[in-house]
């Protein structure tokens, strides 16, 4: 050893200090199942895995770590710990911090697949209650021990640390077989179904950032705090997306989300130079001049129904039906979805989807009421956001027309792509949730889905 490698030395021997088998992980495998292999690997006690995990100093312990929210470690230092990346740490927990809504959705209390616990995987997707069934092998989640029938709590505590990959009321693993060894072949983990894994997982944070769940309500009208469960037990989050959960059960892979072009923006001059093709003062749709259901709005209509007659006699002429046969439609009206089956032409079901997304409007008094909970869809949620791009030198008919028929012409090419998609399943599902008319302004990252913390629960839009 030459003198000045003694300090590398040193430094590969605290990063080896632990135990760890990067086979034994998959990129969307929760924090509660990558932490669990960790201490089977090391059996560390409660200090010595609080400094091995980079647990922040200011967190109180002493009820145990929420394994949802990624704001209790110091994510840099625990992906070195792991020896995983810093994307695929924040992939294991469902949300950037304990104050997002989407904590809501996820459950406190371990949800797990058997076949995969029995393997030694558990996905952070499973512990959203939107979903149902296992996206791997399609069965039933399980919320309690199959021992003493006690829910696990979805916590970094002394149970789990005695009792790692197991139930720490009675110390039932989870684990099918005995050894650690045979944890590193996956058994019942194929590629296919972990492709399919994460092609859930990404479609439901990338949804979740277009949403825009912003933050928790802690407290009550009266501004006292509330209780964890009462918080959980009134956001409506949940409900806002349980209809993805609905999906997985009829299709195998999510429908697309496709990606539009950008809001063509005027650039607007003026004698003084130009000037921002948005306005910075118009923050959102609820603005004071709300609702904008006026001569534009009905001259829009129009526009809009001269369009629609356009594509369904394109439509009659090479393809019959043009809708649906009434026998081959569904209706859950809990989600909201249509099903039709795949008799159905792709061009069809796009016609459909399109008018979905364009007609179903909420009354003027819905709008009043749900400013920040569940924006309207069609052609007044459009028109309650596009004012806030408007540049302001032009004419505001002209632009807004304008901007409309490019809204018009994107949607329809959106539903060909997903119809054409579903397909494949031999069944589809519409609603006018899978392609929002708030794509057209919301400006998702360019570099494929988002994480699954930090940036997955921000969204880049002036309107949200």
């Amino acid at each position: 050893m030459l003198p000045w490698q003694e300090h590398n030395r040193a430094s590969i021997a605290h990063r080896s200090t632990y135990t760890t088998l990067a086979a034994w992980t998959c990129e969307v495998e929760s924090a509660w199942s990558r932490f669990a292999k960790f201490q089977l690997l090391n059996r560390l006690n409660w200090t010595q895995l609080d400094e091995a995990l980079a647990i922040l100093p200011a967190i109180n312990t002493g009820e145990g770590i929420d394994l949802r929210a990624a704001d209790a470690f110091r994510l840099s230092d625990l992906a070195d710990t792991l020896h995983i990346g810093l994307n695929d740490i924040e992939n294991s927990f469902c949300t950037a911090n304990r104050g997002d809504a989407l904590l809501d959705a996820a459950s406190p209390s371990l949800r797990f697949c058997v076949t995969c616990a029995s393997a030694g995987f558990h996905a952070t997707l499973v512990q959203f209650t939107a979903f149902r069934r296992c996206p791997i092998h399609g069965c039933g989640l399980c919320e309690a021990c199959k021992g003493c029938g006690q829910p696990l709590a979805y916590r970094l505590h002394a149970g789990l640390v005695r009792h790692p990959y197991a139930c720490p009321a009675c110390g039932r693993s989870l684990l099918a077989a005995a050894s650690l060894r045979r944890l590193r072949a996956k058994t019942g983990i194929d590629a296919t179904g972990l492709d399919r894994l994460r092609a859930w997982h990404d479609y439901f944070f990338r949804y979740v950032q277009l949403l825009g769940p912003c933050r928790r309500r802690m407290r009550d009208a009266a501004g006292q705090y509330l209780p964890g469960e009462e918080i959980q037990a009134c956001s409506d989050i949940p409900r806002r997306i349980a209809f993805i959960g609905e999906l997985e059960r009829y299709l195998r892979r999510p429908p697309e989300l496709p990606r539009v072009g950008p809001v063509p923006r005027a650039a607007a001059q003026s004698r003084g130079g130009s000037r921002p093709s948005v306005c910075p003062s118009a923050r959102c749709a609820w603005a004071a001049e709300w609702p904008h259901v006026d001569h534009t709005c009905i001259g829009l209509c129009a526009v809009y129904r001269r369009i629609r007659n356009n594509h369904v006699r394109r439509l009659a002429r090479s393809i019959r039906p043009v809708q649906p046969e009434a026998g081959s439609v569904r209706h859950a009206p809990e989600f909201g979805l249509l099903f039709c089956d795949g008799n159905t032409s792709a061009q069809s079901i796009a016609l459909l989807g399109w008018r979905l997304s364009w007609e179903r409007r909420f009354s003027i008094q819905t709008l009043a009421r749900c400013q920040g909970d569940y924006p309207p869809f069609g052609l007044l949620e459009w028109l309650a956001f596009m004012p806030a791009h408007l540049p302001p030198t032009v004419n505001p008919q002209d632009w807004l027309r304008r901007h409309f028929l490019h809204a018009l012409d994107q949607t329809w090419n959106a539903w060909r792509t997903i119809a054409s998609g579903m397909q494949e399943s031999g069944c589809y599902v519409l609603s006018p949730l899978l392609f929002p008319t708030r794509l057209l302004w919301v400006d998702l990252p360019d570099d494929g889905p988002p994480a699954a913390t930090g940036e997955r629960a921000v969204v880049e839009s002036k309107s949200l």
